[in-house]
């Protein structure tokens, strides 16, 4: 769809019917809106807080809309009486310019309801419109003749990730902003290509629990690392395990060795100030670098190395949302997301190859997902797992969400990614797009 196509469907006020997700509202108001129109947003009681933020935040968009005017049901949603008389004098007050209603949010009474009121008005250029999350596009409604749909491409809005976030009222922890350049890129790959090796897996992960943790951890508190004035007192950790009275020690394994040698580390030890002088800001974020974040930092620049023509807008890692009613405690963590035009694409990583342990953080990230981006996401679980559990987990994840994809074909909105496939993520994550893409059609 080009801005012509899309033009001749703009109108000076539209309605639009506020959900408990107001992305659909947020871009149905971005590509409806003519400059200077006005929203109008239709909310119950249950979504007052989204229709405030999304006035707010229409009004600050630089594409000069007026303040959006609010439209409240109350506890009538569902009564056609109640919300007639909210919306006509609204629209009998319009003395000039053409008018839209877009039913994407909202319950299916309302939607009714508010079609039936506005259509009652007899204005024949009145726009009626509908964001199809299936198909990805922007459906304008005819009374006489088919529905006209129109593909919302990427490069026809582009949304940034802290504008979900900000649509949604979530904020960043304090102190935690996302970070959108990976960290220690070429040091992540190598500790992807060790990852590729189960026994090297069942290694690494053994002494992160025997080594890293039991040293960098506050005795009291083993959710808690040391703080940084604990630093020096730290003794250099020493690179082998124990593993049923066998010692193993990691360094004469070439591909760690080759890894800990990116990092700075030719010795039998680790020494946290070394790792420190690669680029690492503090004993906590190192210590967790270690323990499994560099597959973010690596998942992160894989995604960032997908070519252009896939249109990528923007792309992140490690968004600590803070709980809003206890500002300091964390409400839930986002681990790689980023945005093609308003859709949302989310991965989540693990170190882990246990089946059973993917399968609990890709349903954590499904949720997520689909709270921030609707039913347009799309998830990935990034993780250590072997080909045959990858597919088992793919299988079961898809029969419990969508057990009867149209026409029996393989459903793409989720995809799991396997130690196989680190070291051509870039490729794998690609083609996962381009098969959404093409489902979409």
């Amino acid at each position: 769809m080009n801005t012509s196509e899309l033009d001749k469907y703009k109108v000076d006020h539209l309605f639009l019917l506020i959900g408990e997700n107001p992305l659909p509202n947020y871009v149905a108001a971005r590509l409806l809106l003519n400059k200077g129109g006005t929203p109008y947003l239709v909310y119950s009681k249950g979504t007052k807080d989204p229709a405030e933020r999304l006035q707010t935040i229409l009004s600050n968009e630089p594409i000069g809309l007026k303040t959006a005017q609010l439209v409240p049901l109350n506890d009538y949603e569902s009564d056609a009486f109640q919300i007639k008389k909210a919306i006509c004098p609204r629209l009998e007050a319009i003395k000039v310019g053409n008018i839209g209603l877009n039913y994407t949010g909202g319950t299916k009474a309302m939607a009714v309801h508010a079609y039936r009121a506005v259509f009652s008005k007899e204005r024949p250029d009145t726009v009626f419109s509908y964001l199809d999350p299936r198909k990805l596009e922007m459906c304008i409604d005819r009374e006489d003749g088919d529905r006209i749909r129109l593909k919302v491409k990427p490069e026809c809005l582009e949304v940034k990730l802290a504008k979900v976030f900000q649509i949604h009222g979530w904020m960043w922890q304090e102190k935690s902003e996302p970070i959108y350049q990976p960290e220690l890129p070429d040091a992540a790959r190598a500790f992807a290509e060790f990852h590729t090796d189960e026994q090297l897996i069942k290694l690494w992960r053994t002494w992160c629990n025997q080594v890293l943790r039991e040293s960098a951890r506050k005795p009291k508190d083993k959710n808690k690392w040391l703080s940084e004035s604990k630093l020096l007192e730290l003794p250099d950790f020493r690179l082998e395990i124990k593993v049923e009275n066998k010692t193993f020690e990691l360094q004469k394994h070439q591909a760690i060795n080759q890894a800990l040698a990116q990092l700075g580390v030719a010795a039998e030890k680790i020494s946290l100030q070394t790792v420190k002088d690669q680029g690492l800001k503090s004993l906590e974020s190192t210590c967790k670098w270690l323990d499994g974040e560099w597959l973010e930092h690596y998942v992160l620049q894989q995604v960032q190395n997908i070519p252009k023509e896939l249109s990528i807008d923007d792309s992140a890692t490690s968004f600590w949302i803070r709980n809003p009613i206890y500002p300091k405690n964390t409400k839930f963590q986002f681990d790689v997301a980023f945005m093609r035009g308003y859709q949302l694409f989310a991965l989540s990583c693990t170190t882990i190859e246990r089946k059973f342990d993917c399968k609990s953080k890709l349903f954590e990230a499904y949720i997520r997902a689909r709270q921030l981006g609707g039913d347009e996401a799309r998830v990935a679980l990034v993780c250590c797992a072997s080909e045959k559990d990858v597919n088992a987990l793919e299988t079961e994840i898809v029969n419990v969400l969508n057990p009867s994809p149209e026409g029996g074909k393989r459903d793409y909105k989720l995809a799991v990614f396997g130690r196989d496939d680190l070291l051509n993520l870039s490729d794998r994550i690609a083609e996962w797009i381009c098969n959404n893409e093409r489902d979409a059609r």
